[in-house]
């Protein structure tokens, strides 16, 4: 059984990040640390865990302006991917974004992964620049209603 909770304790912070960084970093070779961003602080941490406590998917949210929730950072693991982990950390996560009256969700999605956001609700909203001068990415939103 798969349960949606948020990382409290140090152990618990530490196999969050080590997930995201083993998911959306190390592909990318890109060196330790950078799966964490500025806004880890003010942020709002989801992870799914099964029985044995293993963080098998993650995900984070924070407020970007007034209403808005600015969703990033959802990884789950290679052997759990089109399972339902997503989904059930973005349904968790979309319900937080109610309680908090966000109004709308958006999301800088890696365009390899747009089709996934779509199917949660999502529409490609923004073609920003090359991030880091190599990685495509497009600005992604929903409506939530409350």
């Amino acid at each position: 059984m798969i349960t949606i909770t948020s990382p409290t304790t140090r152990e618990d912070f530490k196999a969050y990040y080590a997930l995201r960084y083993k998911v959306l970093s190390e592909p990318a070779g890109h060196p330790k640390g950078t799966e964490k961003d500025d806004y880890e602080p003010i942020s709002e941490h989801f992870m799914a865990v099964n029985e044995a406590g293993d963080v098998l998917g993650a995900i984070k949210m924070y407020e970007k302006a007034p209403g808005v929730g600015h969703v990033s950072h959802l990884a789950v693991a290679p052997e759990f991917q089109h399972q339902g982990v997503g989904q059930m950390l973005m349904e968790t996560l979309e319900k937080q974004a109610r309680v908090k009256g966000y109004k709308n969700l958006e999301v800088l999605s890696r365009v390899t992964v747009t089709a996934e956001y779509e199917k949660l609700g999502f529409h490609v909203s923004e073609i920003p620049p090359l991030h880091l001068g190599i990685v495509h990415q497009v600005l992604m939103e929903k409506k939530i209603s409350g």
